[in-house]
């Protein structure tokens, strides 16, 4: 018994096994792409984003001169 013909027997030989298998083959399929596309994106893009800069230069401690109590 090869393995196309398991594949066959398992996955193509019903209708409903077999829309089973694309959707979830797309599903899966488009999370990958998305989360390695994310990846790249962070990756060239390093320190020029609002989630590495947040609590730095964004939001970050206050500068101002009318609160001193000295």
């Amino acid at each position: 018994m090869g393995l196309l013909e398991v594949g066959y027997r398992t996955f193509f030989r019903s209708n409903a096994m077999y829309l089973a298998f694309i959707f979830t083959g797309a599903f899966v399929g488009e999370r990958i792409v998305h989360a390695g596309g994310d990846a790249l994106w962070d990756q060239n893009n390093q320190g020029k984003l609002y989630k590495h800069l947040e609590g730095t230069v964004i939001g970050g401690p206050k500068d101002d001169e009318d609160d001193d109590d000295d």
